[in-house]
Formats: structure tokens, C-alpha cells, sequence
């Protein structure tokens, strides 16, 4: 995904940026690298866990980790 990818079908923490898009990790519970890899269809950022986003999309997405 690049950071203009509308991601849809998420659950409410996933559309918030609160969690994992690919595998669900709760980022409040969890302490996990992640990257942004898009928005949801409520125009907020989306990210996924280091391990779930390949490293081509990564590197599109500027490698940044939260």
C-alpha cells in the first residue's frame, strides 16, 4: 500500500490507526514498530506492523516506525 491507499472493510480500531491492518495488532496494548501504508475511508492514517508490510512498501512509506 502507498500513503494514498484507501483501505476499506477494517474494523473501528484498524480504521483509526489504533491497529494492525494485516494482522489486527491493538498498537495501545502492543509495543510494535509499524508503518503507515495508507488511509482508512474516514480520511485517518493506517499503518501496519513492520513484519506485515513488505519491505518495498515500507521504503514507500518513508521506513518511518512509531
Amino acid at each position: 500500500m502507498s500513503g494514498d491507499t484507501i483501505s476499506a472493510g477494517l474494523t473501528a480500531p484498524q480504521a483509526d490507526g489504533l491497529a494492525c491492518v494485516a494482522c489486527g495488532a491493538d498498537y495501545l496494548r502492543v509495543r510494535v514498530p509499524h508503518v503507515p501504508v495508507g488511509r482508512s475511508v474516514t480520511g485517518s492514517q493506517v499503518f501496519a506492523c513492520v513484519g506485515c508490510c513488505p519491505d518495498d512498501e515500507r521504503r514507500a512509506a518513508g521506513g518511518v516506525l512509531r
